[in-house]
């Protein structure tokens, strides 16, 4: 949001170094070694020059470096680094660096805080687990996020629902064919699936999908067996006057967590064996092979590939297919429950946008009729809603005047 800002007769204090009485640094063997609030880190020199930003060292317009590995020597060294002094004019620069090859930088107070593991600035909220009878469904009036007066801070507000829940749903949306185009990229570039780049889900007499006829869905992911799966779902309601057809909403990270903790042999089946998903209609085929449950290397969920209808487990140990079993059985119960799912009536023009790697959806079965049910959808990729939010927080940033 622009403010006006009144002209000072003075001059605007300079930005304090707020680590400049808290950070020391020495050479040895060739490392520099940081000191920062009493806590060492040892840096490898090439781990610093990665970081330079000196000229002849990076691209002034899009910041890639102009090196390869083969052009640092392998045996690069750090001979000298001070702290910068308060009177230097580059307000980011913490630490100048010099090297064996005669190299000078500068490293931000940024780069000292990644070597500390620091938390990334700019990075999304964390998620955050959630159960259905606890929360409301997050609610966005998208005309105000097309009203520059309000627009940035919609955007953050509906990020935040976003990275913290997973899932969101737009209102006020115009509730017309072909609209998710525009609606859709404000978060993101829409990718092309094998269902075209905006599908119809309405109820069609040949259904290449159970989507497009009338019967109840349970809580599913979406295409488990596509490479990469989707990402980020949008389904946009042009019409929903068909009786029944209600939207439901579940949480996968409270159910996988839930299950680690209540049955841990279950939950290292689902998180290791490699599970088929196909589709296969005859005229396309798609295989995918992945665990249920894909965890990163903390141990994390990164990605849940739950749809019980196209699901195939191999051929493994009938002990090992037991467990499987009880815990495939374990997720349906728990994502199915009346107390964990959100359900929700949408109306035309509303947007429901979920994390496909981590929220299940569904709707109730609807009667074609007694009326008229027609969506659109939609994906988008995941670095959509991430450099949005990114972006958002360094214009905050600024001072007020440059905003």
């Amino acid at each position: 949001m622009s403010v006006d800002v009144l002209p000072s007769p003075l001059p605007a204090a300079p930005p304090t170094r707020s680590w400049a009485n808290h950070l020391a640094c020495r050479v040895e063997s060739g490392r520099l070694v940081v000191e920062r609030d009493g806590r060492l880190a040892v840096a490898h020199p090439l781990w610093v020059r990665e970081r330079s930003r000196s000229v002849g060292a990076i691209d002034p317009v899009n910041r890639q470096r102009l090196t390869e590995p083969l052009d640092v020597a392998d045996d690069l060294a750090v001979v000298s680094a001070d702290v910068m002094s308060a009177t230097t004019g580059d307000m980011e620069a913490a630490m100048s660096v010099v090297f064996s090859d005669g190299h000078r930088m500068h490293l931000t107070a940024s780069d000292i805080g990644e070597l500390f593991g620091d938390v990334d600035d700019d990075a999304p909220p964390a998620p955050t687990p959630w159960i259905g009878s606890e929360i409301e469904v997050p609610l966005t009036d998208y005309r105000a996020l097309t009203d520059p007066g309000c627009a940035d801070a919609t955007m953050s507000e509906t990020l935040d629902h976003f990275f913290r829940l997973g899932f969101f749903v737009l209102r006020n949306t115009p509730a017309t064919p072909e609209a998710l185009h525009e609606i859709a990229s404000r978060f993101g570039r829409i990718s092309a699936t094998n269902f075209g780049t905006l599908f119809d889900v309405r109820t069609e007499p040949i259904p290449v999908d159970l989507a497009y006829t009338p019967v109840a869905l349970t809580a599913h992911t979406d295409q488990p067996y596509r490479r990469p799966v989707p990402g980020i779902q949008f389904l946009h309601t042009i019409a929903n006057d068909a009786s029944g057809g209600a939207s439901t909403m579940v949480d996968g990270m409270a159910a996988v967590r839930a299950l680690r903790a209540d049955d841990p042999e279950a939950f290292d089946v689902l998180s290791t064996l490699p599970i088929e998903f196909r589709y296969d209609i005859g005229t396309d085929v798609k295989v995918g092979r992945s665990p249920i449950i894909e965890l990163d290397l903390d141990g994390a969920l990164r990605r849940l590939r739950y749809s019980p209808r196209l699901d195939f487990a191999p051929g493994a140990d009938p002990d090992v297919l037991d467990v499987y079993y009880r815990g495939r059985r374990w997720l349906a119960d728990r994502l199915n429950s009346a107390d964990h799912l959100l359900r929700l009536r949408m109306v035309a023009g509303d947007v429901l946008v979920v994390d496909n790697h981590r929220v299940l959806h569904g709707r109730e079965a609807f009667d074609p009729t007694r009326g008229h049910r027609h969506l659109q959808g939609c994906y988008i990729d995941h670095d959509g809603p991430d450099t949005l939010w990114r972006l958002l927080r360094r214009r905050d940033d600024r001072p007020i005047g440059l905003r």
